[in-house]
């Protein structure tokens, strides 16, 4: 009978413990998809480095590749391989360049993605895919800032993108500054009234901030678009514990 009692008693600390998780993990800012974020590279397949080439000397301006057993994505990927020696053999090539820092975005490899990009927009300053990616990379490599820079010159160029006008209120959400990040979240609604993400950060700004009012009409648009959704669930409770 005790031991009953006591995996009874474990249990509903383990429920309390988890809905506690879960009901604060809705106040972080919700953030687009990188597959979704990033165009998608073009061109063919690169031509990985051959074992000669490996332990030769690298090109001028390539990153420094670790010896083997290094464990890092250019030591250990085949197409990251590839992917540098293509954009290292034509350095005026832009696209060669931004497929190379694709390649290490993917396998979170961000300076080396930065490295690249840094490239590409040496050659195409403006190029929106280019900017949005170099705003990625900083974003997840928690450099808000600089994330936000890149969000501002990509927003610039086209202005009425909601998954970037999003991301860069998320840089200003992490930085404690809800002010800015809700103003950017209403820019992307205006853009787009049904934009999911921005109606649930723009809860999750508000709550944290307290703003009951604010954070009622998110719910009340999160109760339109997704009605059945957990994340809209625990926002309802969240709001419902404001003062």
């Amino acid at each position: 009978m005790s031991k009953n009692l006591l995996f009874c008693a474990l249990g509903i600390l383990l429920g309390f413990i988890v809905g506690f998780l879960f009901t604060n993990s809705i106040t972080k800012p919700v953030t687009q998809a990188a597959a979704a974020r990033t165009a998608p590279a073009g061109g063919g397949e690169a031509r990985p480095l051959g074992p000669d080439e490996a332990g030769g000397e690298l090109p001028p301006g390539h990153p420094e590749v670790p010896g083997a057993g290094g464990g890092t994505a250019a030591s250990t990927s085949a197409d990251a391989q590839g992917a540098m020696d293509k954009a290292d053999r034509a350095p005026k090539d832009f696209q060669a360049q931004f497929e190379a820092a694709r390649v290490f975005y993917d396998l979170k490899d961000y300076g080396k993605a930065a490295l690249y990009l840094d490239r590409a927009l040496k050659l195409k300053g403006s190029d929106f895919d280019a900017l949005v990616m170099m705003g990625n990379t900083r974003y997840d490599a928690q450099d808000f800032a600089a994330a936000a820079e890149f969000y501002e010159r990509a927003l610039a160029v086209k202005p009425d993108s909601a998954d970037v006008r999003t991301d860069l209120g998320n840089t200003y959400f992490n930085r404690k500054d809800f002010d800015r990040a809700i103003a950017e979240y209403r820019k992307s609604v205006r853009i787009d009234p049904n934009h999911l993400n921005s109606w649930r950060n723009i809860a999750a700004a508000s709550i944290e901030k307290g703003d009951k009012a604010s954070a009622s009409e998110a719910v009340e648009q999160l109760t339109r678009l997704a009605p059945q959704s957990t994340q809209t669930e625990a926002f309802r409770r969240k709001l419902a514990e404001l003062p």
